[in-house]
């Protein structure tokens, strides 16, 4: 490859590099160091090679080739924390779950990620996770990056103040994805909580807190049973929606003309 096409293909690489680090299953403590930035790297080659754009020199200067990687990392960065909103809203409704049920006292430390993880919330994310590669929508995603190449070419990235308050709209609808999510099963259980409380006003010999909480537990398993189905389909119109997402962040860097 010439010179220019060398320097195109390093600023593909700071992008896409940086959205690697922080996408599910690679962003995982257990996926090597060495895999993601050759799979960063393979990802850069191909897209670089499929969108046939012409390869635009690097500046002259040394410290606008760094603010250009810089911004290429950034711009990699927030598709990357799209994707992660998206599945951090499904974790969320989990953890909504294990709120509500009681379960959130027996969370553990997931070795993943090094935090602290709930059982709803961890059997959300990874059912969202499975379900993503199942649906192939991480297609529409590689595509979607396929198109930034060309919406947002190499070194040309920018901000657009005047898309910020889509920014934010991405972000604020996080947690209502995730109480959309969780909402059939919290009814169930804020109406358990009120049934359980009569009981305790009218049988005060009974040990509600003791009894309630496996009750909760296997009530919030039975109604998760019963909208299993609806839930999946919630998370593909999820992710579908993730993929037109991505279109709108291409807003916010580019540079507005003129």
């Amino acid at each position: 490859m010439s010179p220019e096409q060398w320097s195109t293909y390093f600023l593909l690489f700071a992008r896409f590099s940086a959205l690697v680090a922080v996408m599910p299953v690679f962003a995982w403590q257990g996926v090597p160091v060495l895999s993601r930035i050759g799979f960063s790297a393979l990802l850069s080659f191909l897209l670089f090679s499929a969108t046939g754009r012409e390869a635009e020199p690097l500046p002259s200067h040394f410290l606008l080739v760094v603010l250009a990687a810089v911004g290429e990392a950034l711009f990699g960065l927030a598709l990357g924390f799209l994707v992660v909103l998206t599945f951090t809203a499904v974790r969320i409704a989990g953890q909504l779950l294990d709120l509500q049920s009681g379960l959130l006292m027996s969370a553990v430390l997931d070795p993943q990620y090094g935090v602290q993880e709930t059982a709803f919330g961890q059997f959300y994310h990874l059912f969202a996770v499975v379900l993503f590669l199942t649906l192939n929508a991480h297609h529409l995603l590689l595509a979607a990056l396929a198109r930034s190449v060309e919406l947002v070419p190499p070194g040309s990235v920018g901000m657009n103040p005047a898309a910020l308050p889509t920014f934010f709209a991405l972000f604020s609808q996080m947690f209502i994805i995730a109480f959309q999510l969780a909402a059939p099963v919290l009814i169930v259980l804020i109406l358990t909580d009120i049934a359980l409380g009569l009981i305790s006003k009218t049988v005060p010999q009974l040990q509600v807190f003791i009894e309630g909480m496996p009750l909760k537990v296997g009530i919030a398993l039975l109604i998760l049973y019963f909208i299993f189905p609806y839930l999946s389909q919630a998370l593909e119109n999820l992710f579908y929606r993730l993929a037109e997402d991505v279109f709108l962040l291409f807003h916010l860097f580019r540079a507005p003309a003129g």
